[in-house]
């Protein structure tokens, strides 16, 4: 919230003004400080209902954007492969990132590649993308039947 937008909301200042007073017009937000500090807002529900409305639509952009950037990775050059990215799974600690999964048509789980959450980049190495090549090679000529 920038200096304009809480100079023209409300400020509660005083401890002692009471909650029933303070809440009884949340048109605006009401800012509560602590030693004349911004700490905390008070907000009506239909906007609080907005804020998380907002929140989750950006937190499905940002899976999106996740399983985009580990697909350009995994995927590469890539064209008619068995394997399919499903949805991604926020992780927030120890540090926040995606958890991309890779599965086979019928659902069997071959791998999970983490993708950062603030700089998107994907931990997948080369090394392990050779190995899931050569196991989907593995899978396809293992089912592969010849006539």
């Amino acid at each position: 919230m920038g200096t304009e937008e809480m100079t023209a909301s409300k400020k509660v200042k005083d401890a002692e003004v009471s909650y029933a007073a303070s809440v009884t017009d949340l048109s605006q937000p009401i800012i509560l400080e602590r030693d004349g500090q911004p700490v905390a807002a008070l907000i009506s529900i239909e906007e609080y209902e907005r804020y998380q409305a907002l929140l989750k639509e950006r937190q499905t952009e940002l899976a999106l954007e996740a399983r985009r950037a580990a697909d350009r990775v995994v995927f590469g050059d890539l064209v008619g492969c068995a394997l399919s990215s499903s949805n991604p799974v926020w992780t927030p600690d120890p540090e926040p990132h995606w958890r991309v999964p890779y599965r086979l048509f019928d659902g069997t789980l071959l791998m999970t590649v983490q993708v950062d959450a603030h700089t998107l980049a994907v931990s997948f190495t080369d090394e392990e993308r050779a190995a899931l090549l050569d196991q989907l090679e593995q899978l396809a000529t293992e089912h592969d039947v010849s006539p």
